[in-house]
């Protein structure tokens, strides 16, 4: 059995169970919002660096293990991290 990927629009109070109103699988748009996510967590981690070296590098492992998810689940997310060949462009 395989599963999807998509992304899924929730409307939530703080505090209670967020409401799914939405879900879409648009493949392009889920690797823009996985890149995006990556972005936030890997500057999130420099920032936690700045203010504890030992928390920056727990957070540096979450977001090496975020990475890996994100290329098992989303279909081309890894490609786009992958080097060009040489003489390619």
């Amino acid at each position: 059995m395989t599963g999807t990927a998509g992304l899924t629009i929730t409307y939530g109070i703080p505090g209670q169970r967020p409401l799914s109103v939405a879900t879409v699988e648009d493949e392009t748009l889920l690797r823009q919002a996985a890149r995006l996510a990556l972005q936030q967590a890997q500057q999130h981690a420099e920032e936690v660096s700045e203010e504890d070296p030992i928390l920056g590098l727990l957070q540096a492992a979450e977001t090496r293990r975020l990475r890996a998810a994100l290329e098992v689940l989303i279909p081309g997310f890894a490609a786009q991290f992958q080097p060009a060949a040489p003489g390619v462009m």
